[in-house]
């Protein structure tokens, strides 16, 4: 009979080598986005022409995750691998840094639990996949800000408040709303003697200082540009005092419902009966002030909710808002119940893992398929290269600037013809403002462009109204890439308009 000591199996291995798994798995995703398709969805198409250029701020997002994207684009150009690596390094950044932060409290198998319980999080495990930036970096900040406060409190150094700072500098220049996070950390931790004590050590004002001298350049343009920055934001949070609360609260329980769920239920089939077991031959030592500290953050994140529907009419949440404030449940759970780390324990739990990863691999590989299953395309469908090479044909040389009637079919182009300067324009009658916003070439050839199946009405009606004097749009009509060959085919219209 094997001792609980020297107790080893094929999952024990797993939790040995981490580094490992993670890595083959952001391989397979970065090998499977770019062998998929060309095409662009919404966020990456948004990156790929924010990245053209370096700016204190882009609109309603802060400026971090673009940043990067400009660093990878300079190495890999405006492309779909450059997209795939940036989103799967992070991806596989914030699974590092959540087994970070679980191992400064648990063994390897639990801090291996607490990074895979992020991908049974829909949010993150299966909207990152499909169309998700900023939400991804604010998650891998998230983790990093709990392994330098856990850090700090388990050995207080001097190097721990300056993570401490950048995590918090760099969580804000990924998403505003990581005010929130650090809030509720920040009074969790005043709440809790021996935390508390150790956030406020000698070199304490690093931290703080890191921080603002990281952020500050953006908070300078952010001043400078408050209402753009913030209105898009509002308006999807629907403020409203003139709908029920109890429609606010419905909203929200969806949302954290959506956003766990899953790994709730995988928490359910996985450990059951070890679940009650208060218990544990396992030692636990920073279990006193943990769980005091990771309840109460809970507690204050779920207070800081209800209070934006009751007190400030928020009647709308996103299940992605939802994921930075709740990522660190995990680890709370296995804080609360060191029962389930016992050798033996969770084996059905670290096999719907690996069940899951694998599903939400082969739904990310089989989405372009879906449009034609579904007789449905969308922009994982579209012929992206041959569109090129029909434009290339006709004459167009890939310089100048490329005005899409939207940013989607203007990226996908700009990444065929990475000399352009491309830009969404989604009112024909407004090119002239738009090319002016977007800093374009001044007297630069210009091709315009719209598809079909996003249909921008009256479009050409306004570039006409802009530019009288130049011929009519000519047609396109290319086959959707992995559609059924009776599938309508993709049509685009474009005009070349050469000073």
């Amino acid at each position: 009979m094997t001792s609980p000591t020297n107790y080893q199996d094929w999952q024990q291995k797993l939790y040995d080598k981490p580094w490992l798994c993670v890595l083959l798995l952001a391989c397979a995703h970065i090998l499977s986005r770019v062998a998929i398709s060309s095409g662009m969805k919404w966020d990456e198409s948004e990156q790929i022409l924010w990245a053209q250029t370096l700016s204190l701020g882009y609109g309603p997002q802060p400026p971090l995750y673009t940043w990067l994207q400009w660093v990878v684009c300079q190495v890999l150009g405006p492309s779909v691998l450059a997209l795939a690596v940036l989103k799967h390094g992070l991806i596989a950044l914030t699974y590092c840094l959540a087994w970070l932060a679980g191992r400064q409290l648990l063994n390897a198998k639990g801090a291996w639990w607490v990074a895979a319980g992020l991908l049974l999080m829909p949010p993150f495990g299966w909207d990152s996949l499909r169309d998700q930036t900023h939400t991804v970096m604010v998650t891998a900040m998230t983790m990093g800000l709990w392994w330098a406060v856990l850090r700090q409190v388990r050995s207080p150094q001097p190097i721990n408040f300056v993570l401490i700072g950048i995590f918090c500098a760099l969580g804000m220049l990924s998403k505003y709303s990581y005010a929130m996070l650090i809030a509720a950390l920040f009074v969790a931790s005043m709440s809790v003697g021996q935390v508390r004590s150790a956030l406020f050590a000698k070199g304490w004002w690093l931290a703080p200082v890191v921080g603002l001298l990281l952020v500050a350049p953006h908070a300078w343009w952010l001043a400078l540009h408050w209402g753009m920055a913030t209105t898009e934001t509002v308006q999807k949070m629907s403020i409203s005092a003139e709908v029920s609360h109890l429609k606010g609260l419905g909203n929200l329980g969806k949302a954290l419902i959506s956003a766990m769920g899953l790994w709730l239920i995988a928490v359910g089939l996985g450990y059951r009966s070890k679940l009650w077991a208060a218990a544990s031959s396992l030692p636990l030592p920073e279990r006193s002030w943990a769980l005091a500290l990771l309840q109460r953050y809970l507690l204050l994140v779920i207070a800081c909710l209800l209070g934006m529907v009751l007190l400030a009419d928020v009647t709308d949440f996103k299940q992605r808002w939802m994921l930075p404030l709740v990522a660190i449940a995990p680890l709370a759970l296995y804080v609360w119940r060191p029962a389930l780390l016992e050798p033996g324990a969770g084996k059905v739990f670290t096999g719907l893992v690996l069940v899951f990863a694998l599903i939400f691999l082969l739904m990310a590989t089989l989405r372009p398929w879906q449009g034609g299953r579904k007789n449905d395309p969308d922009e994982l469908n579209h012929p992206v290269k041959e569109l090129a090479a029909q434009l290339r044909s006709a004459g167009y040389d890939g310089q100048g600037v490329i005005v899409g009637s939207d940013h989607m079919i203007a990226a996908m182009l700009h990444s065929q013809f990475p000399a352009s300067y491309a830009l969404g324009c989604t009112d024909g009658h407004l090119l002239q403002q738009c090319l002016a916003q977007a800093h374009a070439p001044t007297g630069a050839p210009l091709l315009l462009i719209t598809r079909a199946d996003r249909p921008a009405p009256n479009w050409w009606d306004g570039v006409k109204a802009v530019l009288p004097q130049h011929a009519a749009p000519q047609t396109l009509s290319i086959p959707f890439e992995k559609m059924p060959a009776s599938a309508t085919p993709a049509q685009y219209q474009y005009l070349r308009v050469v000073p």
